[in-house]
């Protein structure tokens, strides 16, 4: 259960590409080279990277990429990737505070869709937030079974 005084402590905030990677390594690509959690676009000018912290420690990251959803051409899109949240601060409503951030900055640079590649366990997650799954299940070499999700905004 999430406790109302534990959600009242989040700040969300943007941060840097280098900010996110200590994370990203720890809850996406553990017992792999750090260079696995670097991905290609983060230090694009249009790449915007966000955190989520309780009393100011980082315990979520997240960061939003300028890509069209591959089956919708032409959608002004924002795609979300390396959302990671440190061990500790699962289901404490980290996430959800991030993600609702990352939807209100998508939002205000007119995207018409957020989207992402969500591991199968975290789907439930983002239905919650309102995504639904677009096509079938598929693998990432190395990484494991997803979907896609969408969220349209508009």
């Amino acid at each position: 259960m999430v406790d109302k005084e534990q959600i009242a402590t989040v700040e969300v905030r943007q941060i840097s590409a280098a900010e996110t990677v200590p994370l990203r390594h720890a809850v996406l690509r553990p017992g792999r080279p750090l260079e696995t959690a670097l991905f290609a676009g983060d230090e694009l000018p249009s790449t915007t990277h966000f955190g989520a912290f309780r009393n100011r420690q980082l315990l979520c990251v997240a960061s939003l990429y300028e890509a069209e959803l591959p089956d919708q051409p032409g959608v002004a899109a924002i795609q979300l990737r390396g959302m990671a949240t440190a061990a500790e601060a699962q289901r404490t409503g980290l996430g959800r505070a991030l993600v609702l951030g990352c939807v209100a900055f998508a939002r205000a640079k007119r995207a018409r869709l957020l989207w992402c590649n969500a591991r199968v366990y975290a789907c439930a997650f983002y239905s919650k937030l309102g995504f639904e799954i677009v096509g079938d299940e598929f693998d990432i070499p190395d990484v494991g079974p997803h979907y896609r999700m969408k969220l349209e905004l508009q």
